[in-house]
């Protein structure tokens, strides 16, 4: 109750210093989110990730941005890229980091405004106040003639200077958290730029290893071309040496299956040549019996 009545006391003005006081809590709180979501308080990583773009080491440089979500890091991570594209002139490379530079500004900046706005006008707006109170009191005392009241000029003041408090209450807070987040943009831009200069300075040292990584990477490919055809002429070799193998395999079995034939050729004609001495040999075994049996059925006598 005590709060409802020094709102009411306020008036107009002291309604209007409330919702101004909303909208500040809620920017406050939209910015904590904001900066906690873009990593703003993670700046370890610079001095980590700056060692291998040092050594023109990008593509090292460029997995180890990849996964950090920074503001400076996006900028890192387009510098080099800009670096690395051969046909960027400078003046192009510095207009397209300048352009996301301030892409991510732009979107650290948004809504501090706000806070600017309630830090100047919440003081003007308690002022208003009061001076429209100190109006209505002075105007109270002036209606009542000769009979002025001490306290009533009091109660008149010290309800005027209500809203002077409320929006003193308002523009202190908005006016510190502005300065603590406009001084972390500012850390984040001068960020960089600093990385911005080094990563830029560095473009010739970094053409030189990719330059040179390029060459041991095309000495590479070509030891592995020379390795895989001299694999490749191995593996003719041996499958020529297997069909070689294969086919003496193959003139050696014919080479004895040849011979096993000529043998057993032998063999038959050997055994038709005995059958066939046999068999002159029984015919004429049996010839000569015959002439003897005819001998003696036709005996020949010698006078």
């Amino acid at each position: 109750m005590l709060e409802f009545g020094l709102i009411e006391k306020g008036g107009v003005i002291m309604l209007v210093l409330i919702a101004l006081s909303v909208y500040t809590l809620g920017v406050m709180f939209f910015k904590m989110h904001q900066f906690y979501t873009a990593g703003v308080w993670n700046s370890k990583f610079i001095d980590y990730t700056m060692q291998p773009i040092r050594r023109g080491e990008l593509s090292v440089a460029m997995r180890m941005l990849a996964p950090i979500r920074n503001p400076v890091a996006r900028v890192m991570r387009v510098s080099i890229e800009c670096m690395r594209s051969k046909g960027m002139s400078a003046k192009n490379r510095e207009a397209e980091i300048s352009r996301i530079g301030s892409q991510e500004l732009r979107y650290m900046e948004s809504h501090l405004r706000g806070l600017e706005l309630a830090a100047a006008c919440g003081p003007l707006l308690g002022l208003l106040g009061t001076v429209v109170g100190m109006v209505t009191s002075f105007h109270s005392l002036s209606q009542a003639g000769s009979r002025v009241d001490p306290s009533m000029l009091a109660s008149g003041i010290w309800a005027a200077l209500l809203t002077t408090a409320a929006g003193l209450i308002v523009a202190i807070p908005a006016l510190a958290a502005y300065h603590v987040f406009d001084n972390m943009i500012e850390r984040v831009r001068a960020q960089m730029k600093d990385v911005t200069v080094q990563i830029l300075s560095l473009e010739d040292r970094a053409s030189l290893h990719e330059d040179e990584s390029l060459r041991l990477d095309a000495e590479r490919m070509e030891q592995e071309r020379e390795l895989e055809a001299e694999r490749h002429w191995q593996a003719e070799q041996e499958r020529q040496a297997l069909q070689e193998r294969q086919a003496l395999q193959e003139r050696q079995a014919m080479d004895q299956e040849r011979a096993r034939m000529d043998v057993a050729s032998r063999e038959e004609y050997w055994r038709r040549m005995a059958e066939e001495q046999e068999k002159t040999i029984e015919s004429l075994r049996t010839g000569t019996k015959a002439t003897n049996t005819l001998r003696l059925l036709n005996p020949t006598y010698r006078y």
